[in-house]
């Protein structure tokens, strides 16, 4: 079962003279779940394969693509140890609790906006 682990960050502004904390989520994997996840990608995508068969010109594309997309897609889905949730704490420019949802392959620095007033903000490891 993956673990989820918390670790501190920062909220910044974008002249970086307001900063609050927050708190990123992430979810670790370990040997198994990363083997059952790849081995899921992989069912996946030659079952697509095999479900493009009947769609008449398309297949000559979609059955060889999708059968040679899913080893490649399971080796990067099992190469991924880690990957970022979500990232909540309070915006420095509104004082609002704000939670960024972020995707599994961010890396931090990174900027992005608040969802309550839009201002742009940039989280960071403190």
């Amino acid at each position: 079962m993956p673990l989820t682990k918390t670790q501190p960050v920062t909220f910044k502004t974008n002249s970086n003279e307001i900063s609050t904390h927050a708190n990123l989520v992430i979810t670790v994997y370990d040997d198994k779940d990363r083997v059952k996840r790849a081995l899921k990608r992989l069912g996946l995508f030659w079952l697509l394969s095999v479900g493009s068969i009947p769609i008449i010109f398309a297949h000559w594309v979609l059955v060889p693509g999708f059968f040679i997309a899913g080893p490649i897609a399971a080796m990067m889905v099992y190469r991924t140890s880690q990957s970022m949730d979500h990232a909540s704490g309070q915006c420095p420019h509104c004082n609002e609790h704000i939670t960024i949802k972020l995707e599994a392959k961010d890396t931090l620095p990174k900027w992005t906006y608040c969802s309550s007033c839009n201002h742009p903000l940039q989280i960071d490891y403190t």
